[in-house]
């Protein structure tokens, strides 16, 4: 008597639904890691915008907040100027600033020098602040600090009466130098992913 039972998958039924569920299983590993890869650029490019954003917040915030006073630097027999670009031999400015906050206890007069300096070789853009304008030693000086990775230039241009226009290396002319402070300054940071950024104030 032969009975009538459910059939079985034959060999090759069985092979083919294996084959079937693998590249399944295939696509959508595909796409899990290309939804993961597009999440980590995601990720990375609002990283380098928020670190971008910082770094040039605080440039503008240093150059509106220049003023017109000399910095002795320590064992100096004369002062530097309020502005001193050097962007042009050395890949680095300096500047005085006021009014700037100070937390409670810091060992700090409200006033600094900035020192904004193109590191060539790390393609780097870094930030040096004294905490005075007259300090006694090099042990003064905070460390520095990277604000911009990628930089392949720096540049700074100074405008102060109609007859110059934009010039560049204020500070190191006499004539310019005793005027102070010009009227605005721009800043040009060349970067390697972003082009050139261009941050101009009118100081006061």
């Amino acid at each position: 008597m032969t009975g009538t039972g459910t059939r079985g998958l034959t060999l090759i039924e069985l092979v083919a639904a294996l084959a079937i569920f693998s590249l399944v299983a295939i696509m959508g590993l595909q796409t899990l890691s290309g939804m993961m890869r597009a999440r980590d650029r995601t990720t990375d490019a609002a990283d380098d915008a928020a670190t971008l954003s910082r770094g040039l917040v605080l440039l503008r915030a240093d150059l509106k907040a220049a003023a017109n006073l000399p910095f002795w630097p320590p064992e100096a027999v004369e002062p530097e100027p309020p502005l001193l670009d050097l962007t042009a031999e050395e890949g680095r400015f300096a500047l005085s600033t006021e009014a700037r906050a100070v937390l409670p206890g810091a060992q700090a007069a409200g006033t600094e020098r900035v020192i904004w300096r193109h590191d060539r070789r790390g393609e780097r853009l870094l930030r040096i602040a004294w905490p005075v304008l007259h300090p006694a030693s090099k042990a003064a000086r905070a460390p520095e600090m990277v604000i911009f990775e990628g930089v392949v230039g720096l540049r700074l241009r100074a405008y102060a009466v109609p007859e110059e226009g934009w010039v560049g290396g204020w500070g190191q002319d006499a004539d310019l130098a005793r005027l102070g402070l010009p009227r605005a300054v721009e800043v040009i940071v060349q970067s390697e992913r972003y082009g050139a950024l261009r941050v101009i104030v009118a100081l006061p």
